[in-house]
């Protein structure tokens, strides 16, 4: 299936990146073949924004290429090059399509050339008029003149503008945006489209709501192409500090005021890296009062919910709701930019597992309500877990995070401590039949893929830990419970190896294991005897099709084990 992730803005740029490092730890979309897997679809990201240089985009892209080696260490030596055949996991185009709304057709070269509001609605190209004359009333003079290649500062208002010129320029292949989507590579070909952003922001706030009425739009009126059009709309889940100063209560700041201001603040952290008239424009940004304000948020995302009802909500299939009861508080303040790189918050992540449940076709909820998320009562949002993260369905099956978290961790810790690739393939224990003959006579492929599985698992472990690390560095919202329970499993300290092996031997009498392997509401029971059948039929296998056959095992025995407990209740 052919899926495309549009994210909006930086909230939906860091639901991106949540989304990549859940397929790279091996979260499924599709089963095929009876094995659990995302291998076999495929995945584009564009990215909606101005602000070309976040720090959101910049990590996503560093996940990226963590993921693409990832499936190239999981390749196999006799397949095509390229991420997509090492059958791990989804194919993602690595190459992030940026969508920048200010990047619109010329007519000449003075068209849209003044990154401002005004200098984009004074343009004009092929038949589209000037939009200024019609819209100037509407807005104050400080609206129509601020920079906004940054974003839209929380303004709606002037995102949505800028928003809609933008949608109308898809419709010519020639535009920037044309070329980028290339929407007429999609026609006639299954596709979903899931739009992710906050309600709360102005980037988000605005591209949502007019990209997916666009989307909508096509839909209707080409039904045979199968297009699907889902969204998530993330409601207050962390606020952001105060800037380092007020805005002015009225007026305009004089250059006085602005040069002192940058004199006293200008080797803050949102100052970094910027040039001196860059320091002058934020600073004049904040005297305006342009920068997200902790407390408008919770009135901006009743607006915008109100906004999906009464004109958005009928152009898409499925519209998911995620957020937190209580918002958790970032320490640093940035207004767009290198600097402001958040960590990952894990309302984020359960706005990822909306993106897989619908790029899986489940068909959850209706057109006529909002699919959320629920939590127990008990939820604590600063210190979650992965218990309390929701399940999502793929075909028949419920996708429990918790359990896939688990199966993971097992399988590094079965493929790089109970194989023992120390010895020659010869000398493999009869635990291990099944490798031992399709290495006994090719030393060198197993000595290839000992380098590369090390590799890859040093890869799937970094996924794992830091995506759920209470560390603030790295992430928001988590507990450090799961941790401390997932780092045996990925560890080389000889008492973790010691005591894992002792539960993974197998009984004195039969193949069951003696002992248990858990991750918080989670366990299974597997023994080395039970793993070393794990194999793949054809001797020409590739190394993610190896991990994928052992994962989808693990996850089947993590579920037996959980209806066995439930039937002992």
């Amino acid at each position: 299936m052919r899926n495309v992730f549009i994210a909006v803005g930086g909230s939906g740029t860091k639901v991106a990146e949540a989304m990549v490092r859940l397929l790279a730890v091996g979260f499924p979309t599709r089963r095929e073949n009876g094995i659990l897997t995302s291998a076999g679809d495929s995945l584009q990201i564009w990215r909606l924004d101005p602000d070309r240089n976040s720090g959101a985009a910049i990590s996503l892209g560093n996940y990226l290429k963590d993921y693409e080696e990832l499936q190239s260490l999981l390749n196999g030596v006799h397949k095509t090059p390229g991420i997509a055949s090492s059958r791990w996991a989804m194919d993602i185009d690595t190459r992030v399509r940026h969508l920048d709304p200010l990047q619109l057709p010329r007519m000449t070269d003075s068209d849209n050339s003044v990154k401002t509001l005004e200098g984009i609605l004074d343009s004009r190209y092929g038949t589209v008029k000037k939009s200024l004359p019609f819209l100037a009333p509407f807005y104050e003079r400080k609206d129509l003149s601020v920079e906004i290649d940054r974003g839209f500062y929380q303004k709606p208002f002037i995102g949505a503008a800028v928003m809609a010129v933008f949608a109308e320029s898809l419709r010519d292949e020639n535009s920037p945006g044309g070329k980028a989507c290339s929407l007429t590579g999609f026609q006639n070909v299954a596709t979903n489209f899931f739009l992710c952003g906050s309600l709360h922001g102005g980037t988000g706030a605005s591209g949502v709501p007019i990209m997916g009425k666009y989307l909508g739009s096509l839909k209707r009126n080409n039904q045979s192409w199968d297009w699907r059009v889902g969204a998530c709309l993330l409601t207050p889940y962390c606020v952001p500090p105060q800037p380092p100063f007020g805005a002015l209560r009225e007026g305009s700041p004089t250059s006085q005021q602005i040069d002192d201001l940058v004199k006293e603040h200008g080797d803050k952290p949102a100052f970094a890296g910027l040039t001196i008239e860059d320091k002058r424009k934020l600073v004049e940004q904040i005297l305006l009062g342009f920068y997200a304000e902790p407390e408008a948020m919770e009135a901006r995302a009743r607006q915008g919910l109100a906004y999906y009802r009464d004109h958005s909500a009928d152009y898409f299939d499925e519209l998911y709701l995620a957020g937190k009861p209580e918002p958790d508080k970032l320490k640093v303040w940035s207004n767009g930019g290198k600097s402001q790189s958040n960590p990952l918050n894990s309302a984020e992540v359960v706005a990822a597992l909306a993106a897989l449940n619908f790029f899986s076709r489940a068909g959850t909820g209706s057109p006529e309500s909002y699919v959320i998320p629920s939590s127990t009562e008990n939820l604590d949002s600063e210190k979650m877990t992965l218990r309390d993260l929701p399940c999502y369905t793929v075909g028949e099956d419920e996708i429990d995070p918790e359990k896939v978290f688990l199966a993971t961790a097992v399988m590094h810790h079965l493929v790089t401590k109970q194989i023992p690739w120390h010895l020659p393939a010869k000398g493999f224990p009869k635990e291990i039949e099944r490798l031992r003959k399709i290495y006994q006579d090719n030393e060198s492929r197993k000595v290839d893929d000992h380098n590369r599985f090390q590799s890859a698992s040093a890869l799937l472990a970094n996924f794992l830990m830091t995506t759920i690390d209470p560390n603030p560095q790295r992430t928001i919202g988590w507990s450090i419970e799961d941790v401390t329970r997932v780092e045996p499993y990925l560890s080389n300290d000889p008492s973790s190896v010691k005591e894992i092996t002792a539960k993974t031997a197998k009984k004195f009498m039969g193949k069951e294991a003696k002992g248990e392997l858990e991750l918080g509401d989670s366990a299974l029971r597997v023994s080395t005897f039970e793993f070393g059948a794990w194999c793949p039929e054809s001797a020409d296998f590739t190394r993610g099709e190896y991990l994928r056959l052992v994962w989808s095992n693990l996850l089947a025995l993590a579920h037996k084990r959980m209806r066995v407990s439930a039937g002992e209740k």
